[in-house]
């Protein structure tokens, strides 16, 4: 019987803590103990690089994490990730003295070092060239889901993997304390394949259906049945069933390759540290890859005890100095599974951006910090959405130079501190608003729809400017979830309901005089049919409205907004309605819970902040300066790009 008892993890987190025993919390949200060892909170620094001197500084900063990779593969810029030669060199042949020369260099460079290591899955470059096509063979990482279901890759795989952990947990199991499972197109899971056929991969469409109990399908959809869509917008459940089905088929044979090789992983290191994967991307994927690259796939991953917690870099389309950044994952639902979640800071600073691969900037840098003081506010912002949401955090010193420079290391050495005296306190969500997301309802959309970025996305921009804190979840948890402190629950993309759907929704959401906000067309396929007046079954508001629409029932409020993506100001204007506490009136960024509160901007000028009740004493933490006491609101003042940390004591 797998004992989680006398598990010690020290040095987390610059040294923070040390937990002994079973009770222990992987966030900073207070929960129930996991079941198995879920990431304990800390601060750590990555690097694809042999950077030993700033290995070594950043261990000087009190920052002891480190997470590598021992890569096999070539990055999607090019270039080898790893400076140090591959591990996997041919059918069955093992360089492991390669991985101990990294190991030896990470604690020569830092010896208090305790390691997370990224495990390279995808395909080396000699193996799809290994009899090549007459075998089937392909390159995981450009086309995943043709060679996922390959007997001979997840057999190969599997075996260098569990040679790997094995090596690994017999001689550095006191230094390792997690590991990540990658693979894919940039290491996080995702099929660029778009659906394309392969042998392995027609005979796992086949399979797929027949144990679903339904006939077998002879043959992979061809594309111009497979992104056929009959209304427009949205599939037709009859006429289009089988793209419907073809799709989700693909979700879960990228899901089942994660849980396959997280099983394996189990098989050796049997929960004693824990595992993660980069997935479950439903808030960043958009028109043109949400439906197609798997991670539609991530409920059954986040059901699976095999995998503890999950990655992913803070938002690309709104991390640019004066954006509210964010996450790409249902990250409430995350902490109501009771797994981990870390948070990459891989944001292109001012120096990053002298950084060329093959001659060329590496991505990205349009978006970046464009100088020092920028920088900063940056780091910090992401530091506080980290602290804020209770998640794990590591600076992403990707190709170098991300965080060169005296002021900039000292701003790093500040936020050690603060993360060392702080992430230890249990605190909770005070949001007041919760986005409920359908994943039944992407089967059912235009994959290439533009309306895909305004659901999620996009719509991610007026949440940050709302003025008040929101919780993401997954559709499916709703049974779960305690929806007592939310007093407006949104639902981006509830097109398709059935009678359970509607029992449910019943007797959780319509009920406490809570305001329900819908988008688009939600209940258009009712019941196995296409719909449209299941839009006014559902929401008791008329179908073909062109404007926001409300409707008082005797125990909540249906609002019908007919396009996606609402404003701050739009948002704002509901939620004050609904009785939900607005922090900020205007259109800036700020971050919430039960202690904290943080404020972020790209230009001067002041601005106020209203809390809840009167705080006893508040402190803004990046500059140690007490704000004052029995104090309800907060006068942010800033001479350019800043960010404001305030504790709040009760």
């Amino acid at each position: 019987m797998r004992r989680i008892t006398q598990l010690l993890i020290t040095g987390l987190a610059a040294g923070l803590t040390v937990f002994v025993g079973s009770r222990m919390t992987f966030s900073g949200y207070a929960e129930e103990p996991a079941p198995c060892p879920a990431p304990v909170r800390f601060m750590g620094y990555h690097s694809y690089l042999r950077d030993l001197t700033t290995l070594k500084e950043f261990g000087a900063l009190g920052i002891d994490v480190v997470t590598f990779f021992p890569a096999n593969t070539l990055s999607s810029v090019g270039v080898p990730y790893s400076p140090y030669p591959p591990i996997w060199i041919g059918p069955g042949m093992h360089r492991l003295d390669c991985v101990d020369q990294q190991i030896h260099d990470i604690l020569e460079a830092n010896p208090r070092a305790k390691i997370i290591l990224e495990i390279d899955l995808n395909t080396p470059v000699w193996w799809p060239r290994w009899l090549g096509a007459a075998a089937d063979r392909d390159d995981s990482f450009t086309k995943l889901g043709k060679v996922a279901a390959h007997p001979g890759w997840r057999q190969d795989t599997r075996e260098y993997l569990q040679t790997l952990l094995k090596h690994l947990e017999a001689n550095y199991s006191e230094r390792i304390i997690a590991y990540v499972l990658v693979g894919g197109m940039t290491l996080e899971w995702q099929d660029m394949a778009r659906g394309e056929e392969s042998a392995v991969r027609r005979k796992a469409w086949r399979d797929w259906m027949i144990a679903q109990g339904l006939p077998d399908p002879v043959d992979i959809p061809p594309a111009s049945v497979r992104e056929h869509v009959t209304h427009g917008l949205f599939r037709d459940p009859v006429a289009d069933r089988q793209s419907i089905l073809y799709w989700k088929f693909n979700a879960d044979l990228i899901a089942d390759t994660i849980l396959f090789y997280a099983k394996a992983a189990q098989e050796v290191i049997r929960h004693r540290v824990p595992v993660g994967v980069y997935y479950g991307y439903w808030l960043e994927h958009a028109a043109g890859r949400l439906l197609y690259e798997g991670h539609l796939g991530f409920e059954k991953v986040l059901n699976s005890p095999d995998v503890d917690f999950f990655l992913a870099p803070g938002s690309y389309f709104d991390r640019q100095i004066g954006g509210a950044s964010g996450f790409m994952v249902c990250l409430a639902s995350i902490r109501h599974h009771r797994k981990g979640f870390v948070h990459e800071i891989d944001h292109r600073t001012h120096t990053a951006k002298s950084v060329t691969l093959l001659g060329r900037p590496v991505p990205g840098h349009e978006s970046g910090f464009p100088d020092e003081q920028s920088t900063i506010a940056g780091l910090r912002r992401e530091f506080a959405l980290g602290l804020i949401n209770g998640t794990a955090l590591w600076w992403f010193d990707m190709f170098g130079h991300w965080y060169d420079g005296p002021a900039v290391r000292q701003a790093l050495a500040e936020m050690a501190s603060l993360w060392q005296r702080f992430s230890p306190i249990q605190t909770r969500s005070v949001s007041e608003v919760a986005v409920l997301v359908d994943s039944e309802s992407f089967y059912y959309l235009d994959g290439h729809a533009s309306i895909y970025n305004d659901l999620l996305s996009r719509q991610r921009f007026g949440l940050a400017r709302m003025g008040a804190p929101y919780d993401i979840y997954v559709f499916s948890d709703l049974a779960t979830v305690d929806l007592s402190q939310y007093k407006m629950v949104i639902f981006p993309n509830l097109f398709v309901v059935d009678d359970e759907k509607i029992n449910l929704l019943s007797e959780k959401v319509f009920k406490d005089h809570r305001t329900v906000v819908w988008i688009r067309s939600p209940g258009i396929i009712w019941n196995g049919r296409y719909d449209p007046d299941g839009v006014e079954k559902l929401t008791g508001l008329p179908v073909g409205a062109q404007e926001i629409t409300v409707k008082d029932f005797s125990a909540w409020r249906s609002v019908l907004a007919p396009k996606p993506n609402l404003s701050g100001a739009t948002l704002r204007e509901i939620a004050q309605k609904a009785g939900v506490h607005i922090y900020c009136e205007e259109d800036q960024v700020c971050y919430v819970n039960s202690h904290f509160i943080a404020f972020h901007t790209a230009r001067p000028g002041e601005w106020q902040l209203r809390l809840r009740e009167p705080c006893s004493r508040v402190m803004e933490l990046f500059s140690g300066q007490e704000v004052g006491h029995n104090v309800q609101q907060i006068t942010c003042r800033a001479d350019g790009p800043n960010t404001f940390l305030y504790l709040l004591e009760k």
